[in-house]
């Protein structure tokens, strides 16, 4: 033991003894740094660029797909006046006419209104009454086209607080005479991106050529109907081709614009479409990848100026050891039980006594994991992390042992340095364990059947539902009993019950699923509790049972064989409930209708009903 110990403590020494290969190491290290910090620079710009380059062809989609929209309604709108044309020409006109017109095209122009008046601006006809008072400065309207009647007319206004267009024209008959004045009123803001998804963050201006606003989206408190746009000089070029960076004088936020030109015809002039996305929508992303890169460049930084502090304080090392090594020396000869010294941060074993070689062998030298003498490797952790009497399971040379793991932590340099290993000692307690283990299974599993009896059933109850209401889950209970069970101890006597409850027993368990538990209550009665299980899934699983057992046949010591049917009830937990009891009272509620029902057969509680449903 002590040789293995002063050779552990050579080793040990060694390293101190050399050059630090963290001496060796560090330029390296800060050569890795520094790229590091120009590969994620570069990757941050690229990232930044195919972004742009991304929500540019994406703004580009949307744009064009705007732009057809309200082409479409242009069209609509073109083919309006055309039909009203040949009305005046046909002397057809009436408001009828015209309110068919309108209704045609509803869906694509909305509640559109047409108004045709004559040379001295009385109404002819209108589609609905109303239209000379909803919209401001209507004189002025009809005096400029009666006053030039080859003039289109188009105009922005604000209809019912929303962005409309008004358009008029002059008509002459046959003989070249002005002869009426068609006005139509086309409410283009509230129908303009009907059936578009658009992208959060997304604005759009709808501009004529004399850059008044025809439409907007969202309505801007600061952009009116009509209101002269201010050109951007400050726009700069966007990543392809018909975009551009630019902060429109209502909105400061920058984005990404995409403009689209619209004509009109030779009279009317043409439009201008403006669809913009929000620049800081689409790079928010990228920017918190960004911090998170920053934050792990600085961690490598920080990782650096440790390697540096780490060099300074190299020669403290020696004296360090020599300290570790005489505090294991004196706890290490003065334990008569199994221990061992582990690393915190490796977890492997720097020094084991004999007693725990002898009881773990090979496994248990100088280097090996720890964990690995446990049955469970995460039985390791939760030991070295919390302080219990609880025993654990380890694999020793004779089998497995059930053992107490007191682990103490060891500072063995400066008194401010944090612990850096562990003492470990084992207790074997495996008789105790055994005998524990006894009593507890006496306690809580029925002697003849090995189910869970009521006393255990309780205690899982109480879990099952803490478990249903922390998580909202469903949560089912079984109610069971053995058909004509009397039968049976009559016919075949007392040790025949027991056979048919043993095997039932066994049906009813293998049926269920790993996670269910099932119990039995007394004499015949049997019950199981469904975890995250609804009343459907609870169906199949009591007919899976069911069948079970009415399917498995039964030998006797007398060398008969009988059958046996059971009957089930079902009821569903509510979460407003504080325990499991009302659900099974409803379940054996269920179960007695199943009785009722001829037996051998399942019933749900439905809480809505007053009694039970027969979901055979």
């Amino acid at each position: 033991m002590l040789r293995s110990f002063n050779t552990t403590v050579s080793w040990s020494l060694n390293p101190v003894m050399r050059k630090s290969w963290l001496r060796k190491a560090l330029p390296v290290f800060a050569v890795l740094v520094a790229s590091n910090i120009v590969v994620n620079t570069y990757q941050s710009l690229h990232d930044f660029r195919a972004a742009d380059q991304q929500a540019a062809q994406r703004l580009d989609v949307q744009t064009s797909l705007i732009q057809r929209l309200v082409e479409d309604r242009l069209r609509d709108l073109n083919g309006m006046m055309a039909v009203t044309r040949t009305l005046i020409d046909a002397d057809n006109l009436t408001d009828k006419s015209l309110h068919d017109v309108t209704d045609t095209l509803k869906e694509s122009l909305g509640d559109a209104s047409i108004a045709v008046f004559d040379g001295s601006a009385r109404l002819i006809a209108g589609s609905r009454t109303g239209i000379r008072n909803e919209i401001s400065n209507f004189t002025t309207i009809l005096d400029t086209v009666r006053a030039a009647p080859a003039t289109h007319l188009w105009l922005p206004v604000v209809w019912r607080q929303s962005g409309a267009l008004v358009v008029a024209e002059g008509h002459r008959n046959r003989a070249g005479k002005f002869d009426a004045i068609a006005v139509y009123l086309i409410p283009l803001e509230q129908h303009l991106l009907e059936g578009v998804k658009l992208v959060n963050g997304t604005a759009i201006i709808l501009s004529d050529s004399e850059h008044r606003v025809i439409a907007r989206y969202p309505r801007y408190s600061g952009l009116a109907i009509g209101h002269e746009l201010v050109e951007d000089n400050a726009a700069r070029q966007g990543p392809i081709p018909g975009t551009h960076y630019a902060r429109w004088s209502f909105d400061p936020t920058e984005r990404l614009v995409a403009t689209r030109r619209i004509v009109l015809g030779p009279a009317a002039g043409y439009w201008t479409l403006d669809v913009g996305y929000a620049v800081s929508g689409y790079r928010d992303s990228l920017r918190n990848s960004m911090y998170i890169n920053l934050a792990g460049t600085t961690l490598l930084l920080l990782m650096l100026a440790g390697g540096v502090l780490l060099i300074q304080r190299e020669h403290r090392l020696h004296d360090r050891i020599e300290g570790f090594a005489g505090t294991v020396l004196t706890i290490v000869q003065n334990m008569p039980t199994p221990v061992t010294i582990v690393d915190i941060k490796t977890e492997n074993i720097v020094l084991a006594n004999e007693a725990l070689l002898a009881l773990f062998g090979a496994v248990a030298g100088k280097g090996q994991p720890f964990s690995r003498l446990f049955v469970d490797a995460g039985s390791w952790t939760r030991v070295r992390e919390v302080v219990t009497d609880e025993p654990v399971p380890l694999l020793t040379r004779d089998g497995i042992r059930h053992m107490l793991v007191h682990c103490t932590r060891l500072r063995t340099g400066d008194k401010g340095d944090e612990p850096d290993s562990l003492l470990v000692t084992l207790v074997d307690i495996t008789h105790q364990h055994q005998l524990l283990k006894q009593l507890r299974t006496e306690a809580d599993f029925d002697a003849l059947t090995g189910l869970a009896n009521r006393r255990y059933f309780a205690k899982a109850a109480e879990k099952a539902v803490e478990h249903a209401r922390r998580h909202h889950r469903p949560l089912s209970v079984l109610a069971l009993d053995l058909d004509f069970f009397k039968r049976v101890n009559d016919t075949w006597g007392h040790a025949a019950g027991d056979r048919v409850l043993q095997v039932t027993a066994r049906s009813f368990e293998n049926a269920l699923r790993e996670d269910d538990l099932a119990a039995r209550l007394g004499g015949e009665e049997f019950a199981a509790i469904l975890l995250d299980t609804d009343l459907e899934q609870a169906r199949t699983i009591a007919e899976r049972i069911r069948i079970a057992v009415q399917d498995t046949p039964i030998s006797l010591e007398s060398g008969a064989t009988v059958s046996q049917t059971l009957s089930i009830g079902i009821a569903l937990y509510d979460e407003k409930e504080s325990d499991l009891s009302a659900t099974q009272e409803r379940a054996d509620a269920a179960l007695y209708a199943a009785k009722n029902h001829g037996r051998n057969c399942v019933q749900i509680w439905v809480p809505d009903t007053t009694s039970p449903l027969n979901e055979r």
